[in-house]
């Protein structure tokens, strides 16, 4: 996913939830847990492995975690675990909650960390105003098209950690100039997505620049999350980057 264009015109095409940015007084950029789609509970887990090889051969390998939920109402819960440099484990916990036009993020675990809630405001386009008819059936959240410069190869759909999913590939072949280095390389998008819970199951990214990327989403279980887990938590001061015309 560190092909910038690829993100842009891919990524933000799929189901959006926000992304929590360092600056509090602006809103996140969207990513893709399937905010906003309703009629498809669920929950699950999103672990991404990034693997880099260096220039002296060796490999580093970098691995996240989170923790997914979406109620019917296209509410998303997601808690991205972190850990301090002594193994501590805390969480950033963002709800974007397109019915109530909101978007909270609070940390929970880390006892240095002032106890603080954010609300922004969603955008017009994660609200959810009612759910399709039934005899609709849903839209897909994948692109349709290639973006400029990539092919598009349709794979042969399969189950992905127990989940149905329609798989594409993109691939960009890039030319290298420098003069030690003129050779083209391929970069390859491969993303894998469930048509009837809407969100992506398996993304791999790879760029020879840069390494490999593995996103997948394991331990799905369908039906609805527990509510209070879309609840803002007790005891925290609120910092609410609303205007007026937003509430």
């Amino acid at each position: 996913m560190r092909n910038a264009f690829l993100t842009i015109a891919v990524l933000l095409a799929l189901a959006p939830v926000c992304l929590a940015q360092s600056a509090p007084a602006a809103l996140p950029l969207q990513t893709t847990s399937g905010t906003g789609f309703t009629g498809a509970p669920y929950s699950g887990k999103q672990t991404t492995i990034k693997t880099q090889t260096l220039t002296d051969g060796s490999t580093t390998t970098e691995t996240s975690v989170e923790l997914l939920w979406r109620d019917a109402g296209g509410r998303t819960r997601r808690e991205i675990i972190h850990h301090t440099d002594s193994g501590e484990e805390y969480r950033s916990v963002i709800i974007t909650d397109p019915v109530g036009g909101v978007y909270l993020k609070w940390t929970v675990g880390l006892p240095s960390a002032r106890k603080s809630m954010h609300i922004w405001p969603v955008t017009p386009a994660q609200r959810v105003t009612a759910p399709p008819p039934a005899h609709q059936p849903p839209a897909n959240p994948g692109p349709t098209a290639a973006p400029p410069g990539y092919e598009r190869e349709i794979l042969t759909p399969q189950e992905i950690n127990g989940v149905y999913a329609e798989g594409s590939r993109w691939v960009r072949s890039i030319r290298l100039t420098e003069e030690s280095n003129k050779r083209a390389i391929e970069v390859s998008n491969e993303l894998w997505i469930s048509p009837d819970l809407r969100i992506i199951v398996r993304h791999l990214h790879d760029d020879p620049r840069s390494g490999k990327e593995d996103t997948e989403v394991t331990d799905v279980v369908r039906g609805d999350p527990d509510p209070s887990l879309f609840q803002p938590p007790q005891g925290y001061e609120v910092v609410d980057h609303r205007t007026p015309g937003d509430r």
